[in-house]
């Protein structure tokens, strides 16, 4: 068995889905425990899934991202030494003195990079997509943090799955019917880890050439200025757990 501590920031309908599969009978029985979780926002929807999920409130922690991480993370880090801190749906760029410390796993869907969370992923890869004239199916991935790699959404990829996105989907849509398999990624990914049954992978290409990369890079700008740091954009409503 492995055990995470989970860091949050969002909606938490991953993080929910986890704990659920941590219980008797579940996919992850045995194989990993949460033993604590980590929010970067009180008000966070995620703070209240992972309580309906039966988890111990007194292992909620929440810290201050306007401020400097590591201090608050290591603390907590170093009461619960995990095998693994687990990032799912977590906002913020997680310090190098953390990764440097702990083996960490992060969770993503599309074009990575900084400003990529919430609808911007999606919207990104829409508009990236009508750029090149081309539909290019969107990856949904689990993939180590790492020292070499610490940079947003780097590293190599546990378990990756490449979904369409349909004909006059909505990133709103869109965001809601992908929602249950990126549950499912991340917890095949964290099975995979816990019995030591992978091969990593590569990061997933998006834009193949330097023209692409341009497009691409118009595409993130789009979608940060279309959605701004709004929690009510940002966050799953619970109907779509």
């Amino acid at each position: 068995m492995i055990e995470t501590v989970n860091f949050i920031s969002g909606s938490g309908t991953t993080n929910f889905a986890v704990l659920e599969t941590e219980k008797s009978g579940g996919i992850l029985d045995g194989l990993v425990k949460t033993v604590a979780i980590i929010s970067s926002d009180p008000e966070a929807p995620a703070i209240e899934r992972a309580k309906d999920a039966g988890f111990d409130k007194k292992k909620i922690f929440t810290v201050d991202p306007t401020k400097e991480l590591a201090s608050q993370l290591l603390p907590i880090l170093d009461k619960y030494h995990p095998d693994f801190f687990v990032q799912l749906g977590w906002f913020p760029r997680t310090p190098d003195e953390v990764i440097k410390k702990y083996k960490g796993v992060n969770q993503h869907l599309g074009p990575g990079g900084k400003w990529m969370y919430g609808l911007r992923r999606i919207h990104t890869h829409m508009k990236f997509c009508e750029m090149i004239k081309e539909q290019r199916p969107i990856p949904i991935f689990s993939h180590l943090i790492t020292p070499e790699k610490s940079n947003y959404d780097e590293g190599d990829v546990l378990y990756v799955r490449w979904e369409k996105l349909l004909k006059n989907e909505s990133p709103e849509q869109a965001q809601a019917r992908l929602a249950p398999i990126e549950h499912a990624v991340q917890i095949e990914a964290l099975r995979r880890l816990a019995l030591g049954d992978y091969k990593l992978q590569s990061s997933p290409i998006i834009a193949r050439t330097a023209k692409e990369e341009e497009q691409l890079l118009k595409a993130k700008t789009e979608a940060k200025d279309k959605y701004p740091p709004n929690k009510k954009l940002l966050y799953l409503p619970a109907s779509t757990e």
